[in-house]
């Protein structure tokens, strides 16, 4: 850091960022070097040679040119290229010294630093694989060094390794120049915070795409060995050197890319219990972490929002005591306003709690869900979701956290977003647990664990479960009127590394009416004023008697008998319920039907199977929805508009309905009817890009350039590889 601050002092801020990516773009650079060497299977040394000579070269110069462009001949006068670079490299000289009217575009202009390098490492890595071209070319074509053939393969080899340094800088880029700017970006955002300026933390990705990007490097390695093992084959002599080098290499690669990422996040929630502690205690809440991450964003924001609205009520408090004329009166007053600075501050802890538990379960297939929590205190440890798998599958899970309040609601909400990123990547509950122990266990350091029962469930109702020291579920079967019990092996998550040998998976297969009961311990742990347990047994019985009520009368009546057992006894747990029923509903065969026509493009026949249904099961919407997509398929829009709007009438919450039905009116350039619904799609979601773009490409349409150019600038915000969107602006701004 201390050549990084010198730099940043005696030259410019943004060219000492460059200067520390560009270290490790050189590094990337041999990495991709690596790889599209390994691929060449003649004229190797002659070849490798060559590369070798000329990748220093190409590197300067695209280096150099960078440099230039960000700032490096500031000494001199010649500052960098960009405006905001300019404002920022100024405001650092100064000593973040901003004034009020440039806060707002500096922040800003912080914030969008870190996409600018990205994009940057990507379009100077490009230009180091063309220099490298060209000097290929000289080779072969002035020096006739090589041959033509061995101009194509290293050709080949500098497109190959280019697309990999393109991978690995452009991430490493993003992963530094968000480090290296975090302390000026808090900075900056907690002096528009003490203006009363209430702005939204900026945000540029999802904390999964990161994961992913690892995965992406693992299978990169794993490629690159394969290659060098069949050259090795190919050659039969084995070049243990390169292997070792290779793998030296991209071992500190990654250590080093995952060091900056793992220590990104576990500062990032560090800070977050610091925030929500100084909250906790009617302290002034700043942040010294900004995340640009989706999720974490959105929690920042939510605390500043929490701390905003404790700071308008402690001001009041202030005003109020001062009115006081006893001390008596004034110590009253200012018990009973703590009092309700500390229920203000639990209310909003427990919205933010709230919001990660789903309110309405929609139907899955012929699967239908009903739900009970009720919270011992504002802020409970249970939580519940539903979670869409890989390979159409869906996953149910119940969680019961260890202990209460503010620490218990924030390890749900990591957890929550734990279960999520993996259930991106597995449809496997014991492979879910795992990796949601290891990531508590690296981003929690307290005593803190999690019990949790996760099934996942496919089309055809087959169910893989696996229970991590949660109660066991119950599987009511409809036809027998009997009960099993659903459990397997599997210690706590997040209490021991070790516990990811233990968790273990079952299966077996949901019928027509079967249900099944997840809970938490305080259903049968509840006792009576009489210190009675209410117990498993009375729960199964209760099961077995309310077999034949409806769903929601099912649940009711058995939170009505947990109650009951309770009598004038209080609450010493969080309870949650959760029941899944397999019902028949013969519309979902219609649709499965239709859709084994769609496989066989029998389009017009799958509309028919469905319209026949529709007179059957009259405005029934899985039927509505299916229908307008196979109307949009066929080109009929005013018929997918005459079903989809009908389908609206009742269900506002489904995003991608008002998409479609944008759509259809997009395709029958009606472009206003269109903008409205794309509006409405992204009330539900503002970050719904697939909508975003859409309205952009309307305003187009109607000849609004310069509101598509803001639409397409923000589509760029949420996902920077958009290259649709990113093709329209440059389409706008040629036209400019």
């Amino acid at each position: 850091m201390r050549f990084f601050n010198f730099l940043a002092r005696n030259i410019s801020y943004t060219f000492a960022v460059v200067f520390v990516t560009v270290i490790f773009g050189s590094v990337a650079s041999m990495f991709g070097l690596f790889l599209g060497s390994s691929f060449i299977l003649f004229s190797y040394d002659k070849l490798l040679d060559i590369l070798i000579q000329w990748l220093p070269v190409s590197v300067i110069i695209a280096s150099s040119l960078q440099f230039i462009q960000f700032g490096f001949f500031t000494p001199v006068k010649i500052p960098a290229l960009f405006k905001s670079h300019r404002l920022i490299n100024r405001v650092y000289k100064s000593n973040m010294m901003v004034t009020m009217s440039d806060m707002k575009s500096m922040y800003y202009s912080f914030s969008d630093f870190i996409l600018h390098n990205t994009v940057a490492s990507v379009v100077y890595s490009i230009l180091t694989g063309l220099i490298l071209t060209g000097f290929s070319f000289y080779e072969y074509y002035f020096i006739g060094a090589i041959n033509m053939a061995e101009f194509i393969v290293l050709v080949r080899v500098a497109l190959l390794s280019t697309l990999i340094v393109i991978i690995i800088y452009g991430v490493s880029t993003y992963l530094i120049t968000e480090l290296l700017t975090i302390r000026e970006r808090a900075v900056v955002y907690n002096e528009l915070l003490k203006m009363g300026i209430k702005l939204g933390p900026r945000i540029l990705i999802g904390i999964r795409i990161k994961f992913f990007f690892f995965v992406v490097l693992m299978i990169i390695t794993l490629l690159t060995f394969a290659a060098f093992m069949e050259k090795s084959h190919y050659y039969e002599t084995h070049k243990m050197e390169v292997i070792i080098g290779y793998f030296g290499l991209s071992v500190f690669t990654t250590f080093i890319l995952m060091q900056i990422n793992t220590n990104s996040i576990v500062r990032l929630l560090s800070d977050l219990r610091r925030v929500t502690t100084t909250i906790a205690s009617g302290g002034k809440a700043s942040v010294e972490i900004l995340s640009l991450e989706r999720e974490f964003a959105q929690i920042e924001f939510g605390l500043m929002e929490m701390a905003w609205e404790i700071d308008d009520y402690r001001k009041q408090l202030e005003t109020m005591v001062e009115q006081r004329t006893t001390e008596l009166q004034s110590a009253l007053s200012d018990l009973r306003g703590r009092d309700n600075l500390i229920q203000k501050q639990l209310d909003m802890a427990s919205v933010i709690q709230r919001s990660i538990i789903p309110e309405k379960i929609d139907d899955w297939n012929e699967i239908k869900f009903s739900a009970r929590y009720i919270a011992m205190e504002k802020i409970g440890g249970d939580f519940y979701d539903i979670y869409q798998l890989k390979d159409n599958k869906i996953g149910i899970m119940v969680a019961d956290v260890s202990g209460h309040g503010i620490p218990a609601a924030l390890i749900s909400t990591m957890a929550k977003i734990t279960f999520s990123n993996a259930g991106n990547k597995y449809d496997s509950p014991r492979r879910i647990f795992q990796e949601v122990n290891q990531s508590i266990l690296d981003h929690v350091k307290t005593q803190d664990y999690m019990t949790c029962f996760m099934a996942a469930i496919d089309d055809e109702y087959n169910v893989i479960f696996s229970n991590a020291s949660h109660q066991k579920g119950i599987l009511l079967r409809k036809d027998k009127g009997e009960i099993e019990l659903l459990d397997t092996g599997g210690l706590f998550i997040g209490a021991i590394e070790e516990a990811r040998d233990t968790y273990e998976e079952k299966s077996t297969r949901l019928n027509y009416g079967d249900r099944i009961v997840l809970y938490t311990d305080g259903i049968t742990e509840a006792v009576n004023k009489d210190r009675v347990d209410y117990s498993n047994e009375r729960l199964n019985r209760v099961v077995l008697e309310s077999k034949n009520l409806p769903l929601e009368e099912f649940s009711s009546a058995i939170i009505t008998d947990v109650q009951k057992h309770i009598g004038e006894a209080e609450i010493e747990d969080d309870m949650t319920l959760l029941v899944i029923e397999l019902a028949r509903d013969e519309a979902v065969d219609i649709v499965k039907n239709s859709k084994k026509l769609l496989t066989t493009h029998q389009y017009y026949e799958s509309i028919q199977v469905l319209e026949d249904g529709l007179k059957k099961y009259v405005n029934n919407q899985k039927i509505l929805y299916n229908l307008t997509k196979n109307y949009f398929r066929v080109n009929n829009y005013s018929k997918a508009i005459q079903y989809i709007e009908k389908y609206l009438e009742n269900d506002k919450r489904n995003k991608f309905a008002f998409y479609l039905c944008g759509s259809c009116y997009y395709q029958m350039l009606d472009y206003k009817s269109a903008i409205d619904n794309f509006e409405k799609a992204l009330e539900l979601d503002s970050n719904f890009v697939n909508a975003l773009f859409a309205q952009g490409m309307s305003c187009k349409k109607m000849g609004n350039s310069d509101l598509a150019t803001k639409i397409f600038e923000r589509v760029i915000n949420i996902d920077t590889d958009n290259k649709m969107a990113l093709f329209e602006l440059k389409l706008l701004r040629e036209k400019k």
